[in-house]
Parts: C-alpha cells; structure tokens; sequence
C-alpha cells in the first residue's frame, strides 16, 4: 500500500512539473547560476533591452545574441557567457547544453517564420526535447510516466 501511494504521488508530482512549462517558450528554466550568467551577460551587451521574457517585444532580438551563429555578438556573448557558465553546477550545466540545440531550432523557426513569440504562434522546430510543441510532449510524457507507475501498482 505505502509503495502505491509513494507511486501516485510521484506520478502527480511529474505531471504537475511538466505543466510548468511556458507554452511561448517551452523549455526548463536554467537554474539560478547559468541564469545569472546569461542575464549578467545580456545585460552588458543590451542593456536595458535584454529579456528573458517571452512575451517581451525584445525576446527574439535577446535570443539572438545566443543563437544567431557567425555574428560578432554571438562570439562575444558565447565566449563570455561559456567562461561564466563553466563555475556553474554540472547539472545546471548539463540542463543548459541538452536543451541548447532545441533552443537553436526555436529560435531558427520563430525567426524564420515570423512568429516572434505571439500565443497564437503555429510554427515548431525541429529538432530535439523540448522544442516547439515540447510542452504537449512532455505533458503527454508526464501522463504516460503517470500511466506506467499505475500500472506498476496494479501489478505489484
């Protein structure tokens, strides 16, 4: 009995999490160090223009300085945010670097289609977790987890 309670509450715990997620935005947040290092950093090269807020008119020009490739503003941000990041946690690390690349194809697609970050955006990347409509992904992933331990229940 207690294992199916432990079960079931996990199972809340999982869903709940993923519906956290901002559906302009779709991804986790960073954690509290990489933040500061990517907020630190935006802020000196736009300040008062640097955002983290998607529904800001500016989010996509901030975005830019992370995920526009081949600029002079990319090299900058990049080399100085990377020598931040690296006295960062490993797991806000690691959090950062596997939803980078699903950030870039965001970014890439929203750019591209000129979709900025409006509520009524239908443009999705491609790519991978988390990325465009990576919050139905991982609320649907949350329920079948949820599912699975259910069922794991049943069975034990």
């Amino acid at each position: 009995m207690r294992f199916s309670v432990v079960a079931i509450v996990a199972a809340v715990v999982a869903v709940a999490s993923a519906q956290e997620l901002n559906p302009l935005y779709p991804f986790k947040a960073n954690g509290p160090c990489v933040d500061k290092c990517l907020v630190d950093v935006g802020n000196k090269m736009l300040p008062g223009v640097f955002t983290e807020d998607p529904s800001n008119p500016n989010f996509m020009k901030s975005l830019a300085l992370a995920h526009e490739r081949n600029t002079p503003a990319y090299t900058a941000y990049m080399t100085e945010t990377g020598m931040c990041l690296s006295k960062c946690p490993a797991d806000e690390q690691a959090l950062y670097q596997s939803q980078y690349q699903a950030k870039t194809n965001w970014y890439q697609s929203h750019k591209a289609n000129g979709t900025e970050t409006s509520p009524d955006s239908t443009a999705t990347p491609t790519g991978g977790a988390g990325a465009g409509s990576g919050a139905s992904t991982l609320k649907m992933s949350g329920m079948v987890g949820a599912a699975a331990l259910m069922g794991a229940v049943v069975l034990f």
